[in-house]
């Protein structure tokens, strides 16, 4: 009979390729992630790791005990699901991690409803998205609210499943003074001198859609601030040093020397979903709290295609 901590651990050494990415993700030390695979060996009577580079790879014997953990812990959590079910009503906690556009946007007016319509439900959020595939994996929260875009979109384990909540468009920011603040729309030709702001994380979907734009182009693009929060990015805009592109959900108002025009022809679509462990999808709560997220979600929707 195997200890399901010490089966818990290799089965996140063989998630995250390394003892201490293991650690980090269960919330321990190094030494006792090790010590607990080294009494698991004593058990199984086998070697179960072994080093590759600076991380370490599963021996077959690793494997096995890895495949059979992944089948405990998704059975297990499937019974608890299903255990769930079986009681009136929706109650219990759980742990939320959210973006923060997403928490303004969806979060906070989809948890003020549950708490008028489902009070015995207790939703704990943490912003936060980077990682977050590898938290869920990992049991450390139930849900995540995150993103990916329409033309680099996210490859998830087959072990999670994603709920669609919306699509979310994005805009250039310009001076209200600026010449072509007026206009009803554009598109990146008529902004190849402009003067940019982006973001720190050359990466970003924004920066990189820019530079690959105008790099297809035979530009490149003038980048004269680096900001990552979007007040920031808004003021600069605002005192007429740049021009900056900025998703609509969670954005704050626009001041009166700031006009958002949206972008025609190719531009980036931010999509927005839920992601969760395949075997929790079916626990009352996980569908209350998602239907909540794209209820709000609708909402948002409606209100955009109402103004837009």
């Amino acid at each position: 009979m195997f200890d399901l901590q010490r089966l818990r651990a290799l089965h996140a050494v063989r998630q995250h390729g390394s003892v201490a990415a293991a650690a980090e993700a269960l919330g321990f030390t190094s030494s006792a992630v090790s010590q607990q695979i080294a009494k698991l060996e004593r058990e199984a009577h086998a070697s179960l790791l072994e080093k590759a580079g600076r991380g370490v790879i599963l021996t077959d014997a690793g494997l096995v005990l890895a495949d059979a953990t992944e089948a405990i812990l998704s059975t297990t959590e499937q019974a608890s699901a299903d255990l769930e079910a079986l009681q009136s009503g929706v109650s219990g906690t759980l742990r939320v991690l959210c973006f923060p556009t997403a928490i303004r946007g969806l979060a906070a007016p989809a948890l003020a409803e549950l708490r008028r319509t489902t009070p015995d439900l207790t939703v704990r959020i943490e912003e936060g998205w980077i990682r977050s595939t590898e938290r869920i994996e990992g049991g450390h929260a139930d849900l995540a609210v995150t993103h990916d875009w329409a033309d680099s979109p996210v490859d998830l384990p087959a072990h999670l499943t994603q709920s669609p909540l919306l699509e979310d468009p994005v805009d250039v920011l310009l001076p209200a003074a600026h010449p072509l603040a007026q206009r009803t729309s554009l598109t990146l030709d008529d902004l190849l001198d402009a003067p940019w702001i982006i973001d720190t994380n050359p990466d970003s979907i924004c920066s990189k859609w820019l530079r690959d734009q105008m790099t297809a182009r035979g530009r490149t693009a003038d980048v004269v601030h680096r900001l990552d929060e979007y007040p920031s990015q808004i003021a600069v805009v605002g005192a007429g040093l740049g021009l900056s592109l900025l998703p609509r959900m969670g954005r704050p108002d626009l001041p009166d020397g700031v006009r958002a025009v949206p972008l025609r022809g190719d531009r980036p679509v931010r999509r927005v979903f839920a992601i969760c462990r395949r075997a929790s999808s079916r626990r009352p709560a996980i569908r209350t709290l998602t239907t909540a997220l794209r209820d709000q979600a609708e909402q948002w929707e409606g209100v955009e295609a109402a103004t837009g």
